[in-house]
């Protein structure tokens, strides 16, 4: 289970709330997976990372220009590898359904985005505006 910390947040009042509705989408995802839910589950949060991330991103990249943050364009690019990943595992589920290697790899995937991605590149944002304001 993740627990939202102070390590995780940005400081950005907007952001760090969507950060807390992806951890409870993973969270949740997660406690299904440990009672053998993940294959029921897996449309569910799926629909839910999709709508998620048009949102979050846009609204995260809309901030960043406000701040002229220098990494935009990066980030931008970060977002659009991420979104494609999830655009796959949709395919993917279309095609195959709910089979345990797509749970496995939803899990990797929301996994490795929360821990790399917003632990560390969201952080920067939250840390640039603060030090432009």
């Amino acid at each position: 289970m993740i627990c939202m910390n102070d390590a995780m947040m940005t400081g950005i009042p907007h952001v760090d709330n969507q950060h807390r509705m992806l951890i409870d989408a993973i969270n949740q995802f997660t406690e299904a997976c440990a009672q053998g839910k993940g294959r029921k589950q897996i449309e569910e949060t799926l629909d839910f990372v999709v709508s998620y991330t048009r949102e979050h991103f846009r609204d995260e990249e809309r901030i960043q220009e406000r701040f002229s943050f220098p990494g935009v364009a990066l980030h931008r690019w970060l977002h659009t590898q991420f979104s494609i990943k999830i655009t796959a595992l949709v395919q993917e589920f279309r095609q195959t359904g709910p089979t345990v290697v797509l749970v496995g790899e939803l899990n990797k995937a929301l996994a490795d985005w929360f821990i790399n991605h917003i632990k560390t590149e969201d952080k920067k944002i939250g840390e640039y505006i603060k030090k432009a304001s």
